[in-house]
């Protein structure tokens, strides 16, 4: 499977991985600083600083009316995280000026070996993403480290921010993990849940083959809900956004609802199953 598609999307999206100067994963730490903003003049800053012109410095002085603040981060390629129809909105595709915060994750080069056990013990704050012919090397996107860039500044880059995009089969795949990641939900949350309750279904004397056709099918109902808010209503709002007709979308709710009500009605089954089996 391919991680990256051959070039860029033409608009900056989710999942897009993206390097420029002020990307930096910056957090707070309990020596964080707000500063105030000097000026320095010509003949000062070349005296202190040996530059030939005006520039400005930073003093933390405690409180301050202005936003500069002292803290930790490292410059760092990051992946861009905010939904396709927040970064529509923030970066003004929509005919309003940009407005408000793009959420990144770093990302860090891996070796095999890392992305190996990724795949063998999964977490939730960390999404593995392997080499391919686009690109020649292994990194791991850090959840768990995300920070925020504003989007005016964002909007006023050229060409160049966004060097890599996912295909869609790896924006889905991340998709799952920042959702277990940030919310709780989703297919690993499922998995995980449905695999703690299947010890307790065993425990209870239900035979195996039972508690594993009652995970499967409660887990496809999940599934289905899914994809249904994640790809068919998502698909809507962003025809709105994008001006696309509506009859497309329409068909595409029609088929998800339906894969919906047929794995909630097996799901159904097998609960109602299980529960007589439990009284």
């Amino acid at each position: 499977m391919s991680t990256y598609t051959a070039a860029p999307r033409d608009l900056l999206s989710f999942g897009d991985i993206c390097e420029a100067e002020f990307l930096y994963d910056v957090h707070a730490r309990a020596d964080a600083r707000a500063l105030t903003r000097e000026e320095a003049s010509a003949p000062f800053a070349r005296k202190k600083w040996q530059i030939d012109e005006a520039v400005s410095y930073f003093v933390p002085l405690g409180p301050t009316d202005e936003s500069y603040v002292l803290a930790h981060g490292r410059p760092r390629t990051a992946l861009l995280l905010s939904d396709d129809c927040l970064i529509e909105t923030a970066l003004g595709r929509d005919g309003r000026d940009p407005s408000g915060r793009l959420l990144f994750a770093p990302v860090a080069p891996a070796s095999q070996d890392t992305l190996d056990s990724l795949d063998e013990l999964p977490t939730y704050g960390r999404f593995g993403l392997r080499s391919d012919e686009v690109h020649a090397e292994h990194a791991i996107v850090e959840l768990r480290r995300c920070f925020m860039v504003d989007a005016r500044d964002v909007a006023a880059l050229a060409d160049g921010f966004s060097v890599r995009s996912l295909t869609d089969e790896t924006r889905d795949g991340l998709a799952l993990r920042w959702a277990a990641y940030a919310i709780r939900r989703g297919k690993f949350v499922v998995e995980d849940n449905l695999e703690k309750f299947g010890e307790l279904l065993l425990d209870a004397g239900i035979e195996q083959a039972a508690a594993e056709r009652f995970a499967v099918a409660v887990a496809a109902a999940a599934a289905a809900a899914w994809r249904y808010e994640g790809s068919g209503i998502e698909e809507a709002g962003l025809a709105f956004d994008q001006g696309n007709p509506p009859f497309p979308v329409v068909e595409r709710l029609e088929e998800q609802l339906q894969d919906l009500l047929k794995a909630s009605t097996a799901a159904l089954d097998e609960v109602v199953r299980m529960k007589a089996e439990l009284r």
